[in-house]
C-alpha cells in the first residue's frame, strides 16, 4: 500500500494485538472480576471495605499480567531477533501510558500508536541516536500541555 511493505507475520501480530486489546477492554468493562480488578488497583482499602477479596484479586491480576506478557512474547518472538538489549523493550510502554493517560486502556492504545509513529519518523528523519529520545520528548510535551495525558481524567479532591 503506497510503497509500504508489510509482512504477513506483522499483520498477524497487529490482528492478534487488536483482538487482545478488545478482549481486555470487554473484560475490564463488563465483568465483575474486571471491575473488581480496577477497584483494587485504584484503592485496595476501599475495595476491601466494599467486600472485594483483595488478595485473591491481586493474585488474579498477576496471573492475567503473566498471560498477557506470554502472549506478547509469542507475538514478538517470530518478528524480532534476540539480543542483549531486549530488556529495554518494556521501557517503551511507559511513554505510551503517560501520553495516553494512566488508567485508560484506549489511552494506552492511542499513546502506543503515537509513540510508535513518532519513533518511526524520528528514525527516518533524525540521526540514529535521536530515535529513542523522541518518545520522551513527546512525553514532556504532552505533560506540559495536559499533565493527566490525552485520555487521562483530572480528579478534584475535596480537602
Amino acid at each position: 500500500v503506497g510503497g509500504v511493505v508489510v509482512a504477513e507475520q506483522q499483520l498477524a501480530v497487529i490482528l492478534h494485538t487488536a483482538l487482545l486489546c478488545l478482549a481486555l477492554y470487554l473484560f475490564f468493562r463488563y465483568t465483575r472480576v474486571g471491575i473488581a480488578m480496577q477497584a483494587t488497583s485504584q484503592n485496595q482499602l476501599a475495595a476491601y471495605y466494599m467486600g472485594i477479596p483483595v488478595r485473591r484479586i491481586n493474585m488474579l491480576i498477576w496471573g492475567l499480567s503473566a498471560g498477557v506478557a506470554t502472549i506478547a512474547g509469542i507475538l514478538l518472538a517470530p518478528t524480532t531477533f534476540v539480543h542483549s538489549n531486549m530488556g529495554f523493550i518494556g521501557l517503551k510502554a511507559f511513554p505510551a501510558a503517560v501520553v495516553g493517560g494512566f488508567g485508560s486502556v484506549p489511552g494506552a492504545i492511542v499513546g502506543g500508536l503515537i509513540i510508535g509513529v513518532v519513533e518511526a519518523l524520528a528514525g527516518f528523519y533524525l540521526p540514529e541516536g535521536f530515535k529513542d529520545v523522541a518518545a520522551y520528548v513527546v512525553v514532556l510535551v504532552v505533560l506540559l500541555v495536559k499533565p493527566s495525558g490525552i485520555f487521562g481524567e483530572t480528579v478534584a479532591k475535596k480537602v
